[in-house]
């Protein structure tokens, strides 16, 4: 890959290639297979793309939001054999991936010809494993495509199977793809095809998981895997709470107190690379609401390291997270001005402790109205720190990746990789905007600024009444007005000009 191009997440693509990508991806609605199979959208949010003028561009957006890279998006095309919307994206990623789209366009025969050997010779891994397995794989097709797909499993996740007998999308998005194990006829296992292919042992994943042990430092209480199946009728899908990119929730009673487990999951041995990054998450999880409990930060009880799934136990929340009760999920009643002042109150504490507590800041790195949760007071407790990082006593530091959620990070650090706690005072501005109009923090439905920050910034000062959560009453409706201009402070555009969470703290007691 030319050292000119610097292009890595779906967000950077150019425009002209972003435009030619997606004219393959709306013929015959080819986008439908990639999302829903691959991308693990809902059917809901399937449906929702489908009312849209250009609803390949709308999924990119939607998916580049979660910070997926451009080289995920070619694999994944690959594997719904999607070549020619491939071709657009080339130049953005390693050549050592383009056999992807010479395989996947029948030229398997002139590969092995030498045809294309001379372009490719910097490859020499996946050339030779190509060439060993050629005799297979001109035998069976089906063969083809298995190894190229092995050669990048570890770069995504696994695209799930059109039919999921356990699973319907439209009632239960947080279904896990079902295992597929077709064994591939007259192809040669050893130990050197593990070691070419990178197919981890299958200790890997207890291999990384005592290598974290050692290093965990905590007074909370570490319990039995058993103990935690029973809490919760052996994982009864009629108490899941919901699902994320690390493994599933599930309500349980625990010691005769309602809890929240957490259930990290691997999705198999070819994902070990996923798994530990999920562990190394939880683990930093522990040691952070270990040592820093909160009356703002959501509770940790306990956790799980003996059983095949590590699990964490945390104060089970009645309310749900903000998100779903600004959503009005289940139709739950509207929260009042009020109780939203209160709740933006209680992050704003929540975080200036987290910045303040230690001589370096700790930084959360993915506030949003998801990751706020309520209990049955309706007190907000912060969650998910998966992704904090202990920041510098200096203003910002770089970092090699950006992590977090799209609509909710400002420019400097998606595009400069600046890290420092003005992310979090940005995020939060974010949260007092859904806070203020009870609106998403992207909405593609909009015709133009489908990201809140940009929506808000269209109307004057004057006429923001008109975008204000009607809701939540007439009665204090002022505080909506309130809760904008404190977000618009937060969200300035340069990181200097946003203020500390301890003076935003500081607005709401005054």
């Amino acid at each position: 890959m030319s050292d000119k191009v610097k292009v890595e997440f779906i967000y950077e693509l150019p425009y002209s290639e972003r435009l030619e990508v997606c004219r393959f991806l709306n013929q015959n609605n080819k986008w439908e297979e990639l999302a829903g199979n691959c991308m693990q959208f809902t059917h809901t949010e399937i449906e929702q793309l489908k009312r849209e003028s250009n609803p390949a561009d709308e999924l990119l957006t939607a998916w580049g939001h979660l910070n997926h890279t451009i080289l995920e998006l070619f694999v994944l095309l690959s594997k719904v054999h999607n070549y020619e919307a491939m071709r657009p994206l080339k130049k953005f990623v390693d050549s050592k991936y383009h056999p992807l789209i010479l395989i996947g366009e029948s030229n398997l025969s002139a590969f092995f010809n030498g045809k294309v050997l001379d372009n490719l010779k910097q490859n020499n891994n996946i050339i030779k494993k190509l060439i060993d397995f050629s005799d297979e794989v001109n035998d069976n097709e089906q063969n083809k495509n298995k190894n190229i797909n092995d050669l990048v499993s570890k770069e995504t996740p696994p695209c799930k199977p059109k039919e999921t007998p356990h699973c319907t999308p439209k009632e239960t998005p947080y279904c896990t793809p079902q295992e597929t194990s077709k064994e591939t006829p007259n192809l040669k296992k050893s130990n050197e095809e593990d070691k070419i292919l990178n197919i981890p042992k299958k200790n890997t994943n207890e291999s990384i998981l005592n290598s974290m042990k050692g290093n965990l430092d905590t007074h909370l209480p570490r319990i039995p895997y058993e103990e935690l199946a029973k809490a919760t009728q052996n994982w009864n899908r009629a108490n899941l709470l919901g699902s994320g990119g690390f493994g599933v929730v599930f309500k349980g009673i625990w010691k005769n107190t309602e809890v929240a487990i957490k259930k990290i999951e691997p999705k198999g041995a070819d994902l070990a690379d996923k798994y530990a990054l999920q562990l190394e998450q939880s683990f930093r999880e522990i040691k952070i609401l270990n040592s820093s409990p909160h009356e703002n930060i959501l509770p940790l009880y306990a956790y799980s390291l003996d059983g095949f799934s590590p699990c964490l136990v945390y104060q089970l929340m009645q309310n749900g997270s903000l998100e779903d009760r600004l959503r009005r999920k289940n139709d739950s009643t509207p929260l009042t001005w009020i109780q939203r002042r209160e709740i933006a109150k209680g992050v704003a504490r929540g975080l200036q402790y987290l910045h303040t507590l230690h001589s370096n800041p700790l930084i959360h790195g993915d506030i949003k109205s998801a990751n706020i949760l309520l209990d049955k007071n309706m007190e907000p407790k912060i969650g998910d720190f998966g992704l904090a990082r202990e920041g510098s006593s200096d203003d910002s530091f770089k970092v090699s990746k950006v992590q977090g959620t799209r609509p909710y990070l400002p420019d400097d650090y998606i595009i400069g990789k600046n890290l420092s706690t003005k992310i979090d005072t940005y995020s939060f501005g974010i949260v007092l905007f859904e806070l203020a109009t009870g609106l998403a923090a992207y909405d593609s439905s909009r015709p133009s600024n489908k990201l809140l920050k940009e929506y808000i910034d269209s109307f004057t000062i004057k006429r923001l009444e008109l975008i204000h959560d009607h809701r939540a009453g007439d009665k204090l409706r002022g505080i909506a007005h309130y809760l904008i201009i404190l977000g618009k402070w937060c969200t300035n555009k340069s990181a200097h000009d946003r203020p500390e969470m301890s003076e935003v703290y500081a607005k709401f007691k005054s």
